[in-house]
């Protein structure tokens, strides 16, 4: 977790949420967004439902490469399984385990 963060609206305030950050030349978004949320579920990448069910990996990458960099404003959250991420064109990855309500 960042202890940087000045907004405190931000996902990183809470003790809950996992931060992670990444330089979106060497990391896409896509294979960050599934690395975070192994760590988070404590479980290997490759146990994880694939991303392609939730969201479209290239889109997903495009999408960051087109608009990243320090002063970029661009953030995209979703639910992947049990887990709510917020990827930001910043390079940061925010990562939580919500309960499902029924």
């Amino acid at each position: 977790m960042s202890g940087s963060d000045s907004q405190p609206d931000r996902p990183s305030d809470d003790p809950e949420t996992l931060h992670m950050e990444f330089d979106w030349n060497a990391v896409s978004p896509s294979v960050a967004v599934v690395q975070t949320v192994a760590i988070a579920a404590d479980r290997e990448a490759t146990e994880l439902s694939p991303l392609i069910e939730t969201l479209d990996p290239d889109a997903l990458d495009q999408l960051f490469v087109q608009s990243s960099g320090p002063d970029s404003t661009v953030s995209l959250s979703f639910r992947l399984g049990k887990y709510a991420v917020t990827v930001t064109g910043t390079g940061d990855v925010y990562v939580r385990a919500e309960s499902v309500s029924l």
